[in-house]
């Protein structure tokens, strides 16, 4: 490909440049992935589609070389859609509470995919709360297949399930920014949309780029506002929840509004080994587990087929 050429296209800013058509950002990521753009073309483009930002074409046709370069998971027999929760942002502030709502969504029979990064030099990781819960990352596709098949729940490190990913993710470090990468990530599917993929955005554009995406390509999803950029709903004030499936949309949960009545009890501090502690007491009923978490994973088990509607979900979980 002719990388100096798409450089002067998508390298103008936000006004003045152009976007590429579908299979032309398909090569060119699928180029991408596989190592074979020079350093210098492929971080002035990285840095000109974080300015630029991506088309709807674009971002298909990234998802498309993406898709390609993922490892590949049968879901097992038998079970719900297994739920897919992407995690790349880990805690800044407050406790990670992403492995709290994939054990919640264990315990109510759904096969549960972690995937995303093992550390981050500045955020507790998803990675690291599990790995103090007992649960290690799973060191290849097979034994990521054994453990969903065994009822257990997986984290699947993105060096495991795309080296290319894992790769280009890694550049935030070099770059100083994030780039493309990160919104595609949240994206990936081992399954080939035999899943419920749960994503989660923090800057409200992005609500309806998720959209469209998840509209045109007919894709099973949940979408939120998520914490921290992590995918758990805000455990203070549950967000608005949209379940697409088939090409249509609808909302599950909408958006609370005003002032929080009651602060949950959460854990003291970002600390590992202090958050896992805090889940485990939380799994065994000694501290109350926030309500947007549980209504959340009320959405799960109605996305996933494990309920008919949010009512029987609710009750299905009210009464665990």
């Amino acid at each position: 490909m002719n990388y100096n050429e798409i450089i002067k296209e998508v390298g103008r800013g936000r006004e003045g440049a152009t976007d590429l058509d579908e299979d032309t950002a398909c090569a060119l990521y699928t180029e991408m992935l596989d190592g074979q753009v020079p350093e210098l073309e492929l971080g002035a483009m990285l840095v000109a589609f974080r300015i630029k930002g991506e088309s709807e074409a674009e971002m298909r046709g990234f998802y498309r070389a993406m898709q390609s370069r993922v490892a590949r998971l049968k879901p097992p027999s038998g079970k719900p859609f297994p739920v897919i929760l992407p995690t790349h942002n880990g805690a800044r502030r407050q406790g990670n509470l992403t492995p709290l709502l994939a054990l919640l969504l264990q315990k109510h029979g759904i096969p549960v995919l972690v995937h995303g990064v093992r550390t981050d030099p500045r955020r507790v990781t998803s990675a690291e709360v599990f790995a103090e819960l007992g649960i290690e990352a799973v060191t290849s596709i097979d034994a990521a297949q054994a453990a969903l098949d065994a009822g257990k729940v997986v984290f699947l490190p993105e060096d495991v399930m795309s080296p290319g990913l894992d790769y280009l993710l890694e550049l935030r470090w070099r770059l100083g920014v994030r780039n493309s990468t990160h919104t595609l990530a949240k994206l990936a599917d081992p399954f080939d949309n035999q899943s419920v993929r749960v994503v989660s955005v923090s800057h409200p554009d992005y609500l309806g780029r998720m959209a469209s995406f998840f509209l045109d390509t007919a894709s099973r999803g949940l979408l939120l506002r998520g914490t921290e950029g992590e995918v758990y709903a805000n455990p203070k004030r549950c967000p608005r929840i949209d379940w697409f499936e088939a090409g249509q949309a609808r909302t599950l949960v909408e958006a609370e509004e005003g002032v929080i009545a009651a602060v949950p009890p959460l854990p003291e501090s970002m600390d590992a080994r202090m958050t896992a502690s805090w889940i485990q007491r939380a799994l065994a009923g000694e501290v109350p587990v926030p309500v947007p978490m549980l209504t959340q994973t009320a959405c799960c088990l109605v996305a996933a087929g494990a309920a008919p509607d949010m009512a029987a979900a609710q009750d299905i979980v009210a009464n665990s």
